[in-house]
């Protein structure tokens, strides 16, 4: 969050230089955004705006940049087709409230501290979402830069000779071919923007341009919903608030890595939700952080929210002022900037690699992006996510099942010499249950089937030596494990509780199970007990 600290000399250079160059980097996408997602070029100008602003005044990354990007953009464009198809009246006013709900659950999950849990996502499964994002926005761009959608497309040469295609063609291998060396200067993106004005200006062609935009502030909408819809709105909601997240969390922590710096994740998601409940109120698509963005702020000096503040003020000075001269601007430019940039977050690296990397990954990126592509973002991450948290957790217990040892005097090498010696002489009358380290709750079974075919004529002695956390699943199987022996007259003894396993076990009111003078501090005094418990 802004505070009086970020203002000093040092840093605000270096803040006035980072929010002039993400600027012109951002300038380009915010209105193929805006384009993109059926709202207008202004939508996109406006999150920029809005979000930039207040995601950076409340935040929690002092260098981020904030506005429109691939992932929501897509969503929004379904969004807004899904509310106009059911409510042609109030169908687009639904879509920008379902853009401020999204910030209210977005500031709900900030205040809820659950920033940590977004960043725990497997990486095949971002590798896929971001490429099916990929993949979904280079199809958005097919009529734009074709003049037909997908399904009618024959490629024949006509195709390519309309003057829209070739200038989308050419300025996407202008995107392609231009030295990084250059970049740093001026960006390819506004090389082809000013390129592909210049040739409409002087070419008298007649091809879709982007038209004005207005110098008026966006006029303040009223949140409107409709009773049979509510439900379609809080899932639609739910969607651009997780993307959001995910974006702009992803983008902290390369802020973190780059900088050096710590973020605070539920801050941010305070700051972020800010800035969309405010865009959605005037009209604007919702945003979330920007990665190429904010790393060419850092790049060039940002170092303070003051250069998001910056960034966010210098476009709207350029709306004001110079939004007419968007008129033109080619779509077809606009198109092969989205093209380039869905290419790009193709997770390509992952692809090369598919045949060194474990099948279950692989089949799980794949998964997740053709889930993403035919069906939508949310259910391909929440498939996919549950299906890899799945599998974690199973192995997690293979791994936990190992610190699960039910031990015979043989076997006990890892005891003391003075408990190793009595454990020998009590071998036939007592089984040691060994637990250590943290059990969750996919061990219970395991735990149970462990001692499922003991000696009857063996008293077991459960130790927790070693053990810091045990879940409530795996101390209902101890409990069932002592209900049994209860019921068969068997004798069971617990030893070494920590107080965090005590307290635990006193709430489901274990010790109510066992008798006082079974349940032991340590492990020796269980087996002297039991060795005077068979002395004649």
């Amino acid at each position: 969050m802004l505070q009086l600290s970020h203002f000093n000399r040092r840093s605000i250079k270096g803040d006035i230089f980072g929010a002039l160059t993400s600027t012109i980097v951002a300038l380009p996408f915010a209105l193929a955004f805006g384009v993109t997602s059926g709202a207008g070029a202004s939508a996109g100008i406006y999150c920029a705006i809005i979000t930039g602003l207040f995601a950076s005044i409340f935040g929690g990354t002092n260098q981020q940049i904030s506005g429109p990007n691939t992932g929501l953009t897509i969503a929004m464009v379904a969004i807004l087709t899904s509310f106009i198809a059911q409510s042609p009246e109030h169908g687009i006013a639904m879509a920008f409230t379902v853009v401020s709900m999204a910030g209210v659950f977005q500031m709900l999950f900030g205040f809820f501290k659950l920033g940590k849990y977004f960043t725990l996502i497997s990486y095949p499964v971002i590798s896929g979402f971001t490429s099916g994002v990929g993949i979904l926005i280079i199809l958005s761009q097919i009529t734009s830069l074709f003049g037909k959608p997908l399904a009618d497309l024959s490629f024949s040469s006509s195709i390519f000779t309309s003057t829209n295609t070739l200038l989308g063609l050419v300025c996407l291998a202008v995107l392609f071919v231009w030295p990084q060396k250059f970049s740093r200067v001026i960006p390819a993106s506004i090389v082809a923007v000013i390129g592909a004005t210049l040739f409409y200006i002087f070419s008298d062609s007649a091809i879709p341009v982007v038209g004005a935009i207005s110098s008026e502030l966006p006029a303040f909408n009223f949140p409107t919903w409709q009773g049979d819809l509510i439900g379609e709105m809080i899932k639609s909601a739910l969607l651009i608030a997780t993307l959001s997240t995910l974006d702009s969390l992803m983008t902290s922590l390369t802020v973190d890595s780059i900088s050096n710096d710590l973020h605070n994740s539920d801050q941010e998601l305070v700051g972020q939700g800010i800035g969309n409940i405010i865009a959605g109120f005037f009209g604007a698509l919702p945003g979330g952080g920007a990665t190429m963005r904010t790393v060419t702020n850092l790049r060039a000096g940002g170092t303070t929210p003051l250069s998001g503040i910056l960034h966010a003020l210098f476009i709207l000075a350029i709306v004001l002022w110079a939004g007419e001269y968007t008129a033109y601007i080619p779509v077809a430019v606009l198109a092969a900037i989205l093209t380039h940039v869905g290419i790009s977050i193709i997770d390509w690296n992952f692809l090369k690699r598919v045949h060194q990397i474990p099948l279950f990954s692989v089949a799980l990126m794949i998964s997740t992006m053709v889930m993403a592509v035919i069906f939508d973002l949310i259910t391909a991450v929440l498939i996919s996510a549950f299906v890899a948290n799945l599998v974690t957790i199973r192995r997690l217990s293979e791994i936990q099942l190992d610190n699960i040892k039910l031990l015979t005097a043989q076997d006990a090498l890892h005891l003391p010499i003075y408990e190793k010696e009595l454990f020998t002489e009590l071998n036939n009358h007592v089984l040691l249950l060994n637990i250590s380290g943290p059990i969750g709750f996919g061990v219970a079974r395991g735990l149970k089937q462990s001692v499922s075919k003991l000696d009857e004529n063996k008293a077991l002695l459960i130790d927790f030596t070693d053990a810091r956390f045990v879940g409530i699943t795996s101390t209902i199987a101890i409990e069932e494990i002592i209900m049994s022996y209860q019921t068969q007259g068997r004798k069971i003894l617990l030893s070494n509780i920590c107080q965090r396993v005590r307290d635990d076990f006193n709430k489901l009111q274990l010790f109510d199970k066992v008798p006082r003078e079974q349940i032991f501090n340590t492990r020796i005094e269980a087996l002297y007990y039991l060795k005077n418990q068979i002395q004649p």
